[in-house]
């Protein structure tokens, strides 16, 4: 199977505010007062009201207001959809794609999700895309991913405008085509699409779709890693290290940017980080942290930290020097076609 759209939480946005109906356990929820929404909806939901039932099963799937239980939340669920509520159906769709409270079964996801998209809820139009260009539950198809997606991007959806963005960017069951790509990246990243935020920075970056702007890139690159996103914490780093896209070349401030995406456990910011550390640029020099970082890094298969890893066995830095374990992190590297790593098991003579 291949995933040809970004591995994401394609279910529930837990909010209610989509749908026609607002009342003030809705209210309550997307405040974030959970109590009062549980006591708004229960006595509705013993009533058998389609809506509360899901509203309950939001907070039971999510844990908030009440005790997390994935079986309560599947039968609230249920219950909803069987009444053709088009949300219940949705998140009944969802439970059963990450197999939550249920055993997982992409076939039922696809029938939960169909029914909810036939009802024109652009979260299933969205889902239901998802699974047919991944292949999931249903025999792949780029024209029905295509068709769906465009039925809720249409509905303003951000996740399925992202979506569309992949889907020109690669060119699935359409032409290729970048701008087409960008255009539909910022529809997403104007609200607030995390991913599409930091794909848009990346267009600007390498001129993908666009005019090349590194500044253009810091202002979207910006916005995603304001919302944690480890990816664009890492490029603003790059940014303020080369001193690009109008911001002063500081090594401190790419420090600062490499360590919060490092803390998130990118392999990628954790080398750039540990880079730092080893060159005593922007921070004090600290061969032992290099070396951690690296090998944080390096255990999760990042091929430049299993080689610089191998540096620092090799030259004793920050840990006694170990050819034998210089050569093991080579050949992990070299086995990802890292070409520093062949050229260094070559001078040890380890090919």
């Amino acid at each position: 199977m291949k995933l040809k759209v970004a591995i994401l939480a394609v279910g529930l946005a837990f909010s209610l505010a989509t749908y026609a109906h607002a009342d003030d356990g809705t209210v309550a929820f997307d405040k974030g007062e959970y109590e009062a929404a549980l006591k708004y909806w229960q006595p509705l939901a013993d009533k058998g009201e389609a809506a509360a039932q899901y509203g309950l099963g939001l907070l039971y799937e999510g844990g908030t207001g009440v005790d997390q239980d994935a079986a309560k939340a599947l039968d609230l669920y249920r219950k909803s959809a069987d009444q053709g509520y088009a949300l219940g159906q949705n998140a009944l769709g969802h439970m059963y794609q990450i197999g939550f409270g249920v055993e997982e079964d992409p076939a039922q996801a696809v029938a939960w999700f169909r029914k909810a998209a036939d009802q024109g809820l652009a979260k299933g139009q969205r889902n239901l895309g998802f699974m047919y260009s991944n292949g999931i539950g249903v025999e792949e198809d780029d024209a029905q991913a295509l068709a769906w997606f465009s039925k809720a991007a249409d509905q303003n959806d951000a996740w399925a405008q992202y979506y569309l963005g992949n889907v020109y960017l690669n060119g699935y069951g359409v032409e290729q085509d970048d701008a087409q790509a960008v255009a539909w990246y910022r529809k997403a990243a104007e609200q607030d699409n995390v991913e599409a935020q930091n794909t848009l920075g990346l267009s600007y970056e390498l001129g993908n779709g666009v005019s090349q702007s590194d500044e253009d890139a810091v202002i979207w690159y910006r916005k995603a890693a304001e919302q944690g996103d480890a990816r664009s914490q890492m490029s603003i780093g790059n940014m303020y290290l080369e001193g690009r896209g109008g911001l002063p070349e500081d090594a401190a401030q790419a420090v600062e940017w490499y360590r919060k995406a490092a803390d998130q456990g990118y392999d990628v910011a954790q080398d750039n980080l540990g880079l730092q550390y080893a060159a005593g640029n922007g921070v004090p020099k600290d061969e032992v942290q290099a070396l951690t970082l690296f090998q944080m890094a390096a255990e999760q298969g990042y091929a430049k930290s299993q080689y610089n890893l191998g540096v620092m066995y090799n030259l004793g830095s920050g840990v006694p020097k170990d050819m034998d374990k210089a050569i093991y992190w080579w050949r992990l590297a070299a086995d990802q076609d890292l070409e520093s790593a062949k050229e260094a098991l070559e001078a040890a003579g380890a090919k």
